[in-house]
């Protein structure tokens, strides 16, 4: 399962969960004491806070700390407050685009509200939306901004996109929000075992919170059920649920074998946050590590004469032999292929053109592939073209993989 990031429009975008994440140090001021022990590699859990303003006065509370600023207004029978008082409420960074004449708020890219940003202009009574140079304007209709003493004001009424309940009282302006808060206490590990356990403290809130690991050649995937399920991961609650000030917690244990080398992977929750978290893997003995099938079935769809074990130490330029016979039947094409991905910036990313080995007579292949720079790789073995479903019914799909640690080319002794 691949994860494809889509930008969505404001105006799509009217019902939402109410949970901001503002910068780290400012959740975590007011963090009340969680009860994480020390097998929890992260904690998922929101902050509350109350903003309350009064008509016409130059100052707001802010979790009853006073501020001075400008002040709530009232207009054609609309409630207004000052763009920058996002920025107070560390809920957005405000700008001003010249170029445009636009005021942006630019939340946080990790923000559970479905957009990165929107814009607002003087006088005008639209959401716009900013692409490629250009300023487009939403079909949703809103009351009219203003600018008064340089301040942009925008109405009340579009608190609830950004996730914020408001309430209006005998001229006081209440807001309630939370602060959402994924933080990882352990990001990295480092072990010899094939398999790693670790668990999660999440908020009730947030949901499911699920494992996800590296496909591979880019993208993620679940650990249970996902496009390798030779992870073999697992995941259970653990106890009963823990209520601490009202909120209601509980535990999850996540199981999940490991790839020699580096392990990407994350905790993730639907539209909720997600925290990344890096498990090294040390081989004392690799040819005791088996070549991975994504699934059990692949091992009926191919079988491997070279090389004998899953994971390899070469030097740069050696040719890694790859050779085999492949069992599946119905085929649609009489080719396998070798993709190169490199562990990169915590991923692994294709970086080599693929290696096309035709099948000679009764299935049977053998090619390499030749990787020239020290690193740590994966070598996937994909498949002929065979049956995938959908509109495109046949196309190839990753079989296998081999893990390769690349080490620099040793210079001989003349």
């Amino acid at each position: 399962m691949r994860r494809i990031f889509v930008s969505l429009l404001v105006s799509s975008c009217l019902l939402i969960s109410g949970l901001l994440l503002a910068p780290l140090s400012y959740a975590e001021n007011s963090n009340s004491n969680l009860p994480v022990v020390v097998e929890d590699a992260a904690v998922f859990y929101l902050v509350p806070h109350q903003l309350t303003a009064e008509l016409n006065k130059s100052s707001l509370s802010l979790d009853s700390v006073s501020i001075k600023t400008a002040p709530l207004l009232k207009k054609n029978n609309h409630l207004y407050f000052p763009f920058k008082w996002l920025e107070t409420a560390h809920l957005a960074t405000t700008k001003w685009d010249a170029k445009t004449g636009s005021t942006w708020a630019e939340f946080d890219t990790e923000n559970s509200v479905p957009f990165s940003s929107f814009r607002l202009m003087p006088n005008q009574a639209k959401i716009f939306r900013y692409e490629d140079g250009t300023m487009t304007a939403l079909d949703e209709p809103i009351p009219k901004t203003f600018m008064k003493n340089d301040q942009l004001y925008i109405p009340a009424s579009l608190l609830p996109k950004m996730g914020i309940n408001y309430t209006w009282s005998n001229g006081v302006m209440h807001w309630v929000w939370n602060d959402k808060v994924v933080k990882a206490l352990h990001p990295t590990y480092t072990t010899d075992k094939e398999k790693i356990t670790f668990s999660a403290l999440v908020q009730k809130e947030f949901g499911h919170a699920y494992l996800m690991v590296n496909t591979g050649h880019g993208g993620m995937t679940s650990s249970i059920g996902g496009s390798i399920s030779t992870f073999k991961g697992k995941e259970k609650s653990i106890g009963k649920p823990i209520i601490i000030n009202g909120q209601t917690f509980r535990r999850i244990e996540y199981s999940v074998e490991l790839r020699p080398g580096p392990n990407p992977l994350e905790i993730t929750t639907n539209d909720k946050g997600s925290v990344k978290i890096m498990v090294h893997r040390k081989v004392l003995n690799p040819s005791s590590v088996p070549i991975r099938y994504n699934h059990p079935e692949n091992e009926h769809d191919i079988r491997f004469t070279k090389p004998t074990q899953g994971y390899l130490r070469v030097q740069a330029g050696d040719p890694i032999a790859i050779a085999g016979v492949v069992t599946a039947t119905y085929l649609e094409s009489n080719e396998v292929s070798f993709g190169v991905a490199a562990f990169q910036n915590g991923d692994f990313v294709e970086v080599e053109k693929k290696t096309v080995i035709p099948l000679k007579q009764d299935k049977f292949f053998s090619g390499s592939v030749v990787i020239q720079k020290p690193g740590t790789y994966l070598v996937n073995i994909l498949s002929p073209d065979v049956f995938v479903g959908g509109s495109s019914p046949y196309g190839s799909v990753k079989w296998a993989e081999i893990a390769v640690e690349v080490l620099p080319k040793t210079k001989k002794n003349p």
